[in-house]
């Protein structure tokens, strides 16, 4: 799966525009999770919540560091695997694997 152009919200467009008709239906993406790298910015010092902000479902949260940046946490339970975090991290530090 590739986030990096927009998120996922399950509305099944892409199941009739597949060529190779390898969607099927429901689009659920329950073994996938939301990861946040090192090269993130909010590690580096740099304030930055776009991932959290892009986040309908809140399952990113930023935890606040005592004399630093908020740093992100995510809810592996509220996170729903629809990718709207990836494409808009500045850095790319936001990815999606297998839970």
């Amino acid at each position: 799966m590739d986030f990096r152009s927009a998120g996922c919200d399950a509305c099944g467009a892409c199941i009739p525009a597949c060529t190779v008709s390898a969607l099927r239906p429901p689009l659920l993406f329950r073994d996938w999770q939301a990861q946040i790298g090192a090269q993130c910015l909010a590690q580096q010092g740099v304030e930055c919540r776009v991932c959290g902000e892009a986040c309908d479902a809140a399952a990113i949260r930023f935890r606040p560091r005592l004399g630093g940046v908020a740093q992100p946490e995510i809810s592996p339970s509220a996170c729903a695997a629809c990718g709207a975090c990836v494409g808009v991290c500045p850095s790319g530090a936001v990815s999606m694997r297998r839970a």
